[in-house]
């Protein structure tokens, strides 16, 4: 059966325009203030109407690329996979007060490779140690943030 199918663009271009669009209606009564002192809402605006503007690029890119093709069964596997980086950054937020910064963003920096088809198990782990040593470097040592590092059975 031939259907016009519609293209990823056109459903990510959608997804972001949405989102900038209740990012600048959330923050639309903050204050924006000016360049030289900047408000609390202007970087969440300007935020907002960025992913609108490549929502829209990417809308208009996906219609022009729209063409008959036959609808397939989709996977169920590429049906989860967007919803694998989301669900680590909840558990980030989740499991930052048990873990501490090293080792909960090792877990969701593995977790979250689980987006992506093309890699091997020893490729995530490198990822997530990596990562998780540049963010425990970066945030927890160099800029100190107020967060525990170390889990507090550990440190």
């Amino acid at each position: 059966m031939a259907q016009q199918q519609l293209s990823t663009d056109v459903i990510t271009g959608g997804l972001l325009l949405l989102a900038g669009g209740g990012l600048l209606a959330l923050t639309w009564q903050y204050p924006s203030g000016t360049l030289s002192d900047i408000g609390p809402g202007m970087i969440l605006q300007l935020a907002g109407t960025s992913l609108a503007v490549l929502g829209v690029l990417m809308l208009l890119r996906g219609w022009r690329q729209i063409t008959p093709q036959r609808v397939e069964t989709i996977p169920r596997r590429l049906v989860l996979r967007p919803f694998v980086v989301p669900a680590a950054m909840a558990a980030f937020g989740l499991l930052l007060p048990w873990l501490g910064l090293a080792l909960t963003a090792a877990f969701t920096a593995f977790a979250a490779s689980f987006g992506s088809a093309g890699l091997r198990l020893r490729e995530r782990l490198i990822t997530a140690f990596a990562l998780a040593a540049f963010v425990t470097l970066l945030f927890g040592y160099g800029l100190r943030l107020p967060v525990s590092v170390w889990p507090g059975f550990a440190a």
